[in-house]
């Protein structure tokens, strides 16, 4: 019995991890315009185009330089599956934040 407390602490902790990062994600509105963009961003094939798809879907965009590239390659792996991503979108989302930041 003790073993399934500890479990279900662990994925408490989980859970309200992930909705830190979700609410973080969710409390701005700025959407990146082609102006503000680096070229190196802009070259990435699709990564804005699906980063503003999929992500607009439950999220108000955030600006890429807010976070770091490990950030944002974690934030991509971690909702990589609740998007339904492939990996190759979830790559291609990451490599445009990155270039982006």
């Amino acid at each position: 019995m003790f073993h399934h407390r500890r479990a279900a602490l662990g994925a408490g902790i989980a859970c309200l991890l992930l909705a830190s990062i979700l609410a973080s994600l969710t409390s701005c509105r700025t959407v990146p315009t082609a102006e503000g963009t680096s070229a190196a961003a802009l070259a990435e094939p699709g990564g804005a185009r699906l980063w503003r798809e999929n992500c607009m879907r439950c999220h108000n965009l955030r600006d890429p330089q807010e976070r770091s590239d490990a950030e944002w390659e974690t934030l991509v792996h971690h909702m990589r599956v609740r998007a339904n991503l492939t990996g190759e979108e979830a790559r291609r989302i990451a490599r445009f934040l990155q270039a982006a930041n």
